[in-house]
């Protein structure tokens, strides 16, 4: 049996797969919900996926809220790709930038547990996922693989990555990452003044008026 590779970003706002988007708040119950659209059953509860948001929280393997998620997000992907929902999964996905050293393993170990296969319920569908593995990625930065151009002949360039919650930088010197320069603004909102200064003020010795938008590659 061939794995299939299943990428999967768990952001505060929304849980996001190559071909599904749905927002990441999750609530469970005892009991059978009215209706089974989006319903994950497992170990005898039911949980209503895409429900709301999450908070913000520090720590993402806190509770079982994104391993949840994360079955749902296995089974919307295998139902668009109309593959078997008796399969074995590898994972691919990505934490912060500035906390990736930090949470790598432990992540990898929230979702890849000891009971396998893992067997569910998802719109009253029956699957049977064994995960095989668990790749861990920085948020971002992965994209700068597949857009090498942006960095040509740029000494510095800003990486930013905006979430639901958070918007995530990092500056990249002559092509080369910064590890000192990851920072993670939390709880942003558009409402506030432009996040271009923050992002600026941010980074020693260089203000927000030194730094052009040229200087800005949205990933």
């Amino acid at each position: 049996m061939i794995a299939i590779i299943i990428g999967i970003d768990h952001g505060y706002y929304a849980i996001k797969t190559r071909q599904v988007s749905f927002p990441s708040g999750i609530i469970g119950y005892d009991y059978e919900p009215y209706t089974m659209q989006n319903v994950l059953q497992y170990q005898g509860k039911y949980y209503v996926c895409g429900t709301g948001r999450q908070t913000l929280v520090k720590n993402k393997t806190s509770n079982d809220n994104y391993y949840l998620l994360t079955l749902a997000a296995i089974a919307e992907e295998i139902k668009h790709r109309k593959a078997e929902r008796k399969t074995e999964v590898i994972l691919a996905v990505g934490l912060p930038l500035s906390s990736f050293g930090r949470e790598k393993q432990g992540f990898r170990e929230y979702l890849l547990r000891k009971e396998q296969p893992v067997r569910f319920l998802y719109e009253s569908e029956l699957y049977e996922i064994t995960i095989k593995d668990v790749k861990l990625f920085p948020q971002g930065y992965s994209a700068l693989a597949l857009h090498p151009e942006y960095l040509k002949n740029e000494p510095s360039v800003l990486l930013v990555d905006i979430g639901g919650w958070t918007v995530d930088l990092m500056r990249l010197d002559n092509a080369v990452p910064n590890a000192a320069t990851c920072r993670s603004l939390e709880s942003y909102r558009p409402q506030q003044k432009d996040w271009t200064q923050r992002a600026g003020s941010r980074f020693s010795g260089t203000s927000s008026r030194e730094m052009s938008h040229r200087h800005f590659r949205l990933i």
